[in-house]
């Protein structure tokens, strides 16, 4: 399994067909740092699924998903700082507007890592 480092590449897919939506998910268990470089790798992760969705290679890859609703999925190991909060609600006006779905949070059957 991938996960965010891998900034070049995607972790998973998975398609809900009763949804009709594809997921495209981040797996993300870095702990948040001052420095910002977690947020700043992070971005390049997300940018490089955008690439994924507009460059048409997701239906080359995925051709059943043609006419599906796409969602980004970061799934957090540890809980966001409040600068990934106001960068998350960024992202989320920003795909929204090229109609992609964000969502974060942590596994859904789960919850946040203890931060020490």
């Amino acid at each position: 399994m991938m996960s965010v480092i891998e900034t070049d590449s995607i972790d998973a897919i998975g398609m809900e067909k009763e949804m009709q939506r594809v997921f495209l998910t981040i797996i993300d268990s870095l702990v948040w740092d001052a420095e910002n470089v977690h947020l700043f790798t992070l971005q390049e992760k997300i940018n490089t699924y955008l690439y994924f969705i507009e460059s048409g290679e997701l239906l080359t890859a995925f051709p059943d998903s043609k006419g599906f609703d796409v969602a980004i999925e970061l799934v957090l190991k540890h809980q966001p700082s409040d600068e990934a909060i106001t960068f998350f609600d960024k992202t989320i006006q920003i795909l929204l507007d090229k109609n992609i779905v964000f969502v974060f949070g942590p596994k859904r059957n789960g919850s946040y890592a203890e931060h020490h």
